[in-house]
């Protein structure tokens, strides 16, 4: 093994989303089917008003379950760039970065990755949206460890 570690590349990009949402877009479209078919048969077969507005209530909350779905699985995407000079986190059109001398503390508890600064309101939070043991998650943990070991001069013993 030789004494000097081999340079990072100049940015590492890594994306972070979460898994579709499949469960509650499955259950919006079975409510959606159950309302249309009680709207449809309320006014076919000339029942009560209140199947035609349970109906009408199903087709509204699946329609809403879709919309925070979709919300909550855009909302939960984020980017964090490792660059030469700073750890920078993209998530819902805003940017932060903290430089790499800047950084006094990284924890990791899942599913976050916090990176304070030598600033009380320097700090980073990067979540995690998938379940423990993310393959790609644990990649950022680990460039981060390498990123700021480089930063700080470290290299493995041998």
């Amino acid at each position: 093994m030789s004494d000097s570690q081999p340079a990072p590349p100049s940015v590492e990009r890594f994306t972070l989303r979460a898994r579709p949402p499949l469960r509650p877009l499955f259950i919006a479209a079975v409510t959606e089917v159950v309302g249309a078919l009680l709207v449809v048969l309320w006014r076919a077969a000339e029942l009560p008003v209140v199947v035609g507005v349970l109906g009408i209530v199903l087709l509204v909350l699946g329609a809403a379950l879709v919309v925070a779905a979709l919300v909550l699985a855009a909302r939960l995407r984020a980017e964090v760039l490792l660059e030469a000079d700073a750890l920078t986190v993209l998530r819902g059109g805003r940017r932060r970065s903290l430089p790499w001398g800047e950084v006094r503390e990284v924890t990791l508890e899942h599913p976050r990755l916090t990176v304070l600064g030598d600033d009380e309101a320097a700090r980073l939070v990067v979540v995690n949206p998938r379940p423990a043991g993310d393959l790609h998650f644990a990649a950022l943990a680990s460039a981060v460890t390498r990123r700021l070991d480089a930063e700080r001069g470290y290299r493995e013993l041998g």
